[in-house]
């Protein structure tokens, strides 16, 4: 059973995502040789490097795990892992903030959440998302609330990373179930089951859009 709590046991999990960055930004340099900061070439939403970066991560939000699809397609954006200020005000520094391997497909609040923090060592390793070493700091609990593992209960940054992503949100718990009853209803052969397990999805769909009106938290 997978144990990442970005993941259901049934939907794809994203494997090589460093490979296929790489890549990704070979594909860009050798249509743009003179791209230097990848962001805006994969951010531009009339270009289809944007979706071939959300594939990469399954379409699923690195932090939280929504689905681009399940949400809207304006829920999302490309994220700077370490946020643009973290860097130089200079061409130079703007290029580096802005390299692929830099670059995290993101749900909305995820990355207005995080743009203000500055991830410095050792938490940029710790809270790596394309190795998968932010499953090892957070985990979902029997109700589907994203949690704090033990190890880091105490660590004040780590708190301050869950809080600005709003990982505790209602919406959070919500948004996984959608994401299971889709990859039940993509399964399910018999018609009947799969009606009924759509309209239960679309419910939860409008309870969660309640909670984000209302800033439930979990």
């Amino acid at each position: 059973m997978n144990t990442d709590y970005r993941n259901t046991p049934l939907c794809p999990v994203p494997e090589g995502i460093k490979e296929k960055k790489r890549a990704m930004e070979e594909k860009i340099r050798q249509e743009h040789p003179k791209a230097k900061i990848f962001y805006n070439f994969i951010q531009a939403r009339g270009r289809a490097y944007r979706k071939e970066f959300a594939e990469i991560y399954c379409n699923k939000c690195a932090y939280c795990g929504a689905k681009w699809g399940l949400l809207p397609v304006e829920s999302f954006e490309i994220d700077h892992f370490i946020n643009e200020a973290s860097f130089p005000k200079t061409a130079a520094g703007r290029a580096k903030a802005g390299q692929i391997n830099n670059l995290v497909w993101s749900c909305i609040t995820c990355n207005r959440g995080k743009s203000g923090l500055f991830i410095a060592a050792p938490y940029d390793t710790i809270l790596c998302v394309d190795n998968g070493n932010i499953a090892k700091v957070f985990f979902r609990d029997e109700g589907f609330a994203i949690q704090i593992c033990d190890t880091y209960a105490n660590d004040r940054f780590i708190k301050s990373f869950f809080h600005a992503l709003h990982l505790d949100h209602e919406a959070r718990r919500l948004d996984y179930l959608v994401l299971m009853l889709d990859e039940m209803c993509q399964k399910e052969k018999d018609e009947g089951r799969k009606s009924k397990l759509m309209r239960i999805q679309l419910n939860i769909l409008k309870m969660r859009n309640m909670t984000v009106t209302t800033g439930g938290t979990s």
